[in-house]
């Protein structure tokens, strides 16, 4: 039992550790709420676009001399603005505005590094985490974020769900469907944002979709399935962090496992229920 106590005390003894593990709980448990919303409107590739467009506001910032997570941020709302200006073209879906947007935005952000002579640091610390980093300025940041991310799922839960279940009705009752598309895009790019150093950019996309893909195995109501997203992000993240310090392995990539780990598990359980009864997720 001391055994087991120590395996999850001994990495926390330090003061950059409890940093990384406060990041993780943050990331943990805002990436997967916002990931709900994405995997219930089918947009779980766009996770995955927005974090190769996102690099193009690093190095920008890199080149300017501005905040890293400042330029990423202000990279995925660009991508955000520029979806739904190409989409509101009537003979472009959606899925081809994102291809569109994520490969110019992910090109630009490549010859910028690649041309710019300023830009000396190694980007694969954002592309692929280094939690143990983590600042105490940068929790301050993520938890405003995170903060602003949770509050507007709060306050607008009602008609996302409006929006992501019945579009033409929510269009009747005078629920603004295409700015909700559009703030929904802005908080992904918020939660592809906190993740820079935790998971990092690449790794973002396994907590946005595994824990609400989990979720969505066991509860058929949004909100039970939000709740479940968060706890399984955070669980996920602080074990994936623990057994990163005793393997000496990448903490965003062990995260990353460890989501799918449980994800399997989780699938495991619950498949004769599945076989019974087809799951669909309910409103509310």
């Amino acid at each position: 039992m001391n055994e087991l106590a120590t395996f999850f005390t001994q990495p926390f003894g330090s003061s950059f550790m409890l940093r990384a593990a406060a990041a993780a709980v943050i990331v943990g448990a805002t990436v997967p709420l916002v990931g709900c919303w994405i995997q219930l409107r089918r947009l779980s590739y766009l996770g995955d676009a927005m974090s190769h467009a996102t690099l193009a506001g690093i190095a920008l910032a890199y080149l300017l001399g501005m905040s890293i997570t400042g330029g990423a941020l202000m990279g995925g709302i660009a991508m955000a603005g520029l979806i739904a200006l190409i989409n509101s073209h009537p003979r472009l879906r959606e899925d081809a505005a994102i291809g569109i947007v994520e490969s110019v935005l992910f090109a630009i952000g490549i010859i910028i590094i690649n041309r710019s002579t300023n830009i000396s640091v190694d980007l694969g610390h954002f592309l692929l985490g280094q939690i143990t980093t983590v600042s105490e300025a940068d929790l301050w940041l993520d938890l405003g974020l995170a903060a602003g991310a949770a509050a507007a799922i709060w306050f607008l839960f009602g008609d996302l769900l409006g929006a992501t279940f019945d579009e033409d009705h929510a269009r009747q009752v005078g629920i603004p469907v295409g700015p909700l598309k559009t703030g929904l895009l802005v908080l992904l790019s918020i939660a592809i944002v906190i993740s820079l150093q935790t998971v990092g950019l690449l790794l973002s996309v396994a907590l946005l979709v595994i824990p609400a893909a989990t979720a969505r195995l066991v509860t058929q109501r949004v909100a039970s399935m939000s709740i479940l997203a968060v706890l399984l992000g955070v669980g996920a993240s602080l074990f994936g962090l623990t057994l990163a310090y005793h393997l000496a392995t990448p903490a965003g990539a062990t995260i990353s496992l460890v989501s799918a780990a449980i994800l399997a598990l989780v699938a495991m359980a619950t498949a004769p229920r599945r076989i019974r009864r087809p799951m669909e997720v309910a409103h509310g």
